[in-house]
This record gives C-alpha cells, structure tokens and sequence, in this order.
C-alpha cells in the first residue's frame, strides 16, 4: 500500500500522457483493422476493434481519478489504474504478435511498428517511474522475444538468428533510450526541488531581512529619541540642575546602541562563519567576580539580589576566550535582571576535570515569569520575542540569545534553557575549555598614562563632518591645537605644509581610506613621516586592525569612540613622542 501511494503524483503525470494519446490509438487500431480486411482476415476485425475499445474505455475510467486538480492517493484506485495500462499494452502486444503470425508482409511490417511504437508511448508515459515504465513495457518486450518463437514453431527458420539479434537489440535500445531519459527526468525533478529550496530559504532569508530591518528601525527609535531630546535639554539650558542626568540619558542612549550595532554585527559575522576567537589564560573566580560586580548595581538599583556559587577558593585557571564567554554571561544576566521583577538571580559557576579538559558550566537563574512552552520553541531565533506582549514591555533585537547560543557553539559548547511558566527560567552555557597557566594580572599603574607636558598638535581626518565636531567635542577638555581635514588628499596637503604631534586617521574615506593615506605619509619624507598615527574604525575585525598596523598605523581604536580610550590613546602618543625628543 504505500509503495502505491508513493505512485500517486507520477501516476497524475502519466494518466495526462497517456489520454493525448487516445487518438494514436483509435488510429492504430482502424489501420490494423485495415490490415486484417486487406488480408482477407475479416473475421478478426469485430472481435479486434471490441476488445480495442474495451480496453480504451477502461483505461480511461480507471485513469481518470488522476486527471482531477487533486489526484487520487486510493492505492486501489492506482492498482486499477497500473492494471488498465498492462491490459492496453497486452491487447496491442497480443494482436501485433497474432498478425506477425500471419507472415502477411503488409501484416508483419504493421506488427513490428505496433511493438515499436508501444514501447516508446510507455517510456513518454512512464518516465517518471520504472514501475510505471515496465507495467506497460513488459508485454511489448515479452512479444518481442516472443517472435523468433513464433517463426521456430512455424518451421520458418530462415533469418531467425538474425531476427533474434534483432529483437534483442531494438528491445536494448528503448531499454537504454528509457534509462537516459528517466535519469535525466529525475535530475530535472531534483534540481527543480533545489531551486524551489533556494527560493524558499531566499524567501525566508528576504522575510528575516524585513522584520530584522523593522525591529531595529524600532528599536533605535527610542535610544536616538532619548539623545536628542538629551541634546536639545542641554542645547537651550532650560534644566541646568539635570544637566549630569541628562548627559547620563545620553550616554545610555548610546551604549544601548551600541549593544544594538554589536548583537547586528556579530550575528552577521557568525552567518558569514567569520567571528575570530581569541586563546588567552584567565581564572574562573575573577572572572565571576567580575560579573557580579558589574551588575550588582543594576540588580540592586531594581530590587534583586545577584548571588555567585560554585567559585572555589583556590584559583581555577582555563584557556579560552573571556570576551565572548563574558558576553554571553552579561546577556543572560541582563535579561534576568530585565524579566524578574522581584526576587534572587543566581550565578553559578563549575569546572571539573575530565579527561584532561575543563567542562565548565555557567548557570544563570532568575525568579521571573518563566517562558511559555509556545515561546520556548523560538526562544533562540533571530529576531523573535517571546510574545507581542514581551516585545512591545521590554523592547530589543531579540538577538541576544541567538548571539550567545551562536558563540557557545562557535566555542564547541552550547547554551540551553529550562522554564516551568510562572517559575523563571534557567540558562546553561556548557563549553569545555582546556587548562589555563597563571598569569599575572596586569599592572594598574599602567592605566593611567601621565597628561602630556605640553599643548600638543593635533590633525583629525574624517570625510564625515558630524564625526569632525565629535571629536573636536571630545577633545575641547584637553586643549589641544586641532586641525581637521575632510579626505586623505587634504590631510597630505596639510601634513606636508606643517608639524603635528598626533594625526587622528579614520580608515573607511572615499577617495584614499586611511591606510593608503598613512602609507603615503610614511613614505614622504616630510615633518610627519613618523608622526603617531592613531586609527579608528567601525571594522573590528582581526584583519582590518592588522591592515591598519601594516599601513604605519601606531594605535587603534574602534568606532564609536570613547572618550577615556581616545584620551588615553592620545597620551600615549604623545609620551611616545616626547620619549623620542629627550632621546634625541
């Protein structure tokens, strides 16, 4: 029964094949009853043209249930249907066999292209299936042996070695002309079943491009909202007891974001399979400590309690990359805190050793409203909220979680999560990491570089103007001499004509970018060709830093820019320059 009912829509296919060819056959059979009259075989012509229309009318009927716009998947249905087309090819077989018999030559010549043409209406009508194929070819072939036989018992055996070669040869030839033509039906079907794929995934790839782009239109709404009404507040001076809470609006504005910009890039980088990971040493202790302090204000500031288990009191060391290991973390830790509106979040932390390896595994719970079963099944696709309700409360991406689950794998661990709806959620990131070496931590004395000794010179090259006044901005605290260039020509120009202590260089510009820029500085010869060059950049790939280090870059720094990282970055530069002058 179910080998049947996989025939069903090939059956479809073959039921229209064969009713276009119901007028050959109604042809067929009057020449052949043609034949018989100028045979002098009149008697068989009545007999012949009923069983003809007999087989004709069932074939019909049976096939007709898979002629409808929803073809019939009765598997009796299709018996009937595979029955009608053997009886159809055993009435032609049998009458081209019993007028070969006859060795009328009009009548022999009549039965050879009777066989012939048999076999190729069946390989048209059954080219999708074998078993359609040979229900109807199988008669046919067995004539086509059948006729050296005849010949044989008739006493005739002059040419029947040759009529045998024959026979074996023209039934090989529709057997390999059927072989290539069903082969090449059924790579047209696959490949029409690959492109009909493609489209749906381009289709779906196009749906997830449209909500991405609606969510995010969405979403930054409401951080450029907060900046510029922030702006326009400290602009008019209408509130200058909130001038710090307003610049606090902004600045959270911004990172929110930039968490935004952040959760876009990654998710686009692991698509693209192009987010580096980094190998470094650091202790689980410290690094849990780190993330409670991080976000025991934020807990605090709601109501809750942010607790950390599992950290021993001796120093677990492990290899790995902390950045993501943290970003994940930080997620998990933030939507607890976003989702529980009363109540404790815990973290907790373990790696035992097995197998020469750290299995650790961080666990986040909150005392949330937990996650519906519904949701649950979404809870990690891009852009999906656990509810309109969610969505439209708490706001985001939602590509948090699909961030996070990404990097766990990228890690060679995964991110999972367990709900009872009404009871909080629980997410688990298990990633096995291999043992880390002690290191010591860095000195904090370094953070801090000394304030340069003098008003230092400053060329900033942006091609956009609002990026020029950010950093004039920026700058203003520190009183430096700034000059500003719009595109790497003029800053050539300028660097040629003047001296500088510190040239600010972005490297995305039309025209030369910034690598090409620095590379002609360096090779100038001019008052600058070893000034410090500082690079900033959207492009946070390991790549694009390394291409602005081998351009001549000094430092880097990435977009959007912090003030305390390029005050810092400055100072640097400017101690380094200072260095050079003593020693000279």
């Amino acid at each position: 029964m179910r080998f049947l009912k996989s025939l069903g829509p090939i059956l479809a296919a073959s039921a229209r094949e064969r009713l276009k060819q119901v007028p050959v056959r109604i042809l067929l059979a009057c020449v052949v009853a043609w034949a018989l009259h100028a045979a002098g075989l009149g008697g068989w012509i009545g007999p012949w043209l009923g069983l003809a229309a007999l087989v004709q009318l069932f074939e019909y009927l049976a096939m007709t249930p898979f002629r409808r716009a929803v073809p019939s998947d009765d598997p009796r249905l299709m018996g009937l249907a595979l029955a009608s087309t053997a009886l159809m090819a055993t009435a032609y077989g049998g009458v081209g066999l019993a007028i070969w018999s006859t060795n009328y030559p009009a009548l022999v010549t009549l039965a050879a292209l009777t066989l012939a043409g048999g076999l190729l209406t069946n390989v048209a009508s059954g080219i999708g299936s074998r078993t359609v194929f040979f229900v109807g070819a199988t008669p046919y072939l067995v004539v086509l042996a059948l006729m050296p036989v005849v010949k044989i018992v008739q006493g005739d055996l002059q040419g029947v070695v040759v009529m045998s070669l024959a026979s074996a040869l023209f039934a090989g030839a529709i057997l390999n002309v059927y072989w290539r033509v069903h082969a090449a039906r059924r790579a047209e079907i696959q490949a029409l079943a690959e492109s009909e794929r493609r489209v749906e995934q381009a289709q779906a790839a196009m749906a997830d491009r449209a909500a991405m782009a609606a969510i995010v239109s969405h979403e930054l709404r409401t951080p450029v909202s907060a900046i510029l009404a922030g702006a326009h507040v400290l602009r008019d001076g209408t509130l200058p007891d909130q001038r710090e809470e307003t610049a606090d609006l902004i600045i959270d504005a911004g990172r929110l974001m930039t968490g935004m910009l952040n959760d876009l890039l990654d998710h686009s980088k692991m698509e693209a399979g192009a987010m580096p990971l980094e190998a470094r040493a650091f202790e689980l202790g410290d690094f849990i400590r780190d993330a409670v302090r991080f976000w025991a204000a934020p807990a605090a500031e709601k109501g809750l309690r942010l607790e950390a288990s599992g950290v021993d009191s001796d120093p677990v060391w492990l290899r790995g990359d902390p950045y993501r290991l943290r970003q994940v973390v930080n997620n998990l830790i933030s939507n607890a805190i976003k989702f529980t509106p009363s109540g404790v979040i815990r973290l907790r932390a373990q790696a035992p050793v097995s197998e020469g390896r750290r299995c650790l595994t961080l666990t986040v719970a909150d005392q949330g409203a937990g996650i519906s079963a519904e949701a649950m099944t979404r809870l990690f696709s891009p852009f999906a909220q656990g509810s309109a309700e969610v969505a439209r409360t708490y706001g985001g991406t939602g590509l948090g979680l699909t961030v996070s689950r990404e990097l766990a794998r990228l890690m060679g661990g995964d991110l999972t999560a367990t709900s009872v709806e009404g009871q909080g959620a629980t997410f688990t990131l298990c990633v096995d990491l291999p043992p880390g070496t002690p290191v010591a931590p860095e000195d904090a004395s370094d953070a801090a570089p000394p304030a340069p000794m003098r008003r230092i010179r400053v060329l900033a090259v942006d091609d956009h103007e609002i990026n020029r006044r950010t950093i004039a901005l920026v700058l203003q605290p520190l009183d430096v001499d700034l000059t500003t260039a719009s595109d790497g020509h003029i800053a050539l120009s300028l660097l040629d004509q003047r001296a500088f202590d510190v040239v600010l260089m972005d490297v995305n510009m039309p025209g030369i970018d910034g690598n090409e820029t620095t590379r002609r500085l360096r090779a100038s010869g001019g008052p600058n060709a070893a000034t410090p060059v500082i690079g900033f950049s959207a492009g946070t790939e390991a790549e694009q830093v390394a291409a602005c280090y081998a351009a001549g870059m000094t430092d880097w720094l990435a977009k959007p820019l912090e003030p305390r990282r390029l005050y810092d970055a400055l100072q640097r530069a400017a101690a380094g320059a200072e260095a050079v002058e003593r020693a000279a």
